[in-house]
């Protein structure tokens, strides 16, 4: 496996949006037809295009683990339960929600003192390693569970989609779709998983029956 670097306006290359549940359009569906790919467009040594690749991705995971990249965080979701009225005042003063903060905010500062951690060892020169993984595994589950809760507290204003009308122009709304893409890029949480449970603590991996056959000798099913 060798990797490339490909212009996107290369003759030949066709990118049509995927429109996603929450009306953005983040992914395509890429079409090549003929499209040609010059040697000087090679990203290291021929056949360490796997090598790459895990470097890209682990890169991708780290940004995608990162808690700057929340639409809704930790300090969004503090400011509207301190807003907004209960019966007996601000939700804020409500214990069980005062508890679920608490661990979001425990959640939140854990993600931020790893990142901080990785960020050292790339001032260092080193690459981001499976750890990475950790920051993406948490923060996608509690992007998803936050907005869930904020549109919660919002009560029957959290079923308006229209930015225009909702609270906080739908942040919660829309950062609970957005959240489900989020669980996929970068690697499933499945995934996550399976990369932490082998590379960081050491535990034996999953069976593979088809481990070092060629893809091409693989069975797709009776014949």
């Amino acid at each position: 496996m060798t990797f490339f670097l490909l212009d996107m306006k290369s003759p030949g290359v066709e990118a049509k949006p995927i429109k996603q549940v929450s009306g953005q359009a983040h992914f395509n569906e890429v079409f090549f037809d003929n499209v040609r790919i010059p040697d000087a467009n090679r990203l290291g040594a021929v056949g360490d295009g796997w090598k790459v690749a895990l470097t890209t991705l682990m890169n991708e995971r780290m940004a995608v683990g990162s808690s700057a990249q929340l639409a809704v965080g930790f300090e969004t979701l503090f400011s509207l339960a301190r807003d907004i009225e209960g019966d007996d005042g601000p939700l804020i003063q409500d214990q069980a929600v005062r508890a679920q903060l608490a661990e979001w905010y425990a959640r939140s500062a854990g993600i931020k003192y790893s990142n901080a951690r990785t960020m050292s060892a790339l001032s260092r020169g080193d690459t981001p390693g499976p750890e990475a993984s950790i920051g993406k595994l948490v923060n996608g589950p509690m992007r998803q569970s936050m907005s869930e809760y904020g549109m919660e507290l919002l009560d029957q204003s959290g079923t308006i989609m229209d930015s225009d009308l909702a609270p906080m122009k739908g942040l919660f709304q829309h950062g609970l779709l957005g959240s489900i893409a989020g669980r996929v890029a970068g690697g499933t949480d499945e995934i996550m998983r399976n990369i932490i449970a082998e590379r960081v603590l050491g535990m034996p991996g999953d069976v593979r029956v088809d481990k070092n056959i060629p893809f091409k000798d693989i069975p797709t099913g009776s014949k």
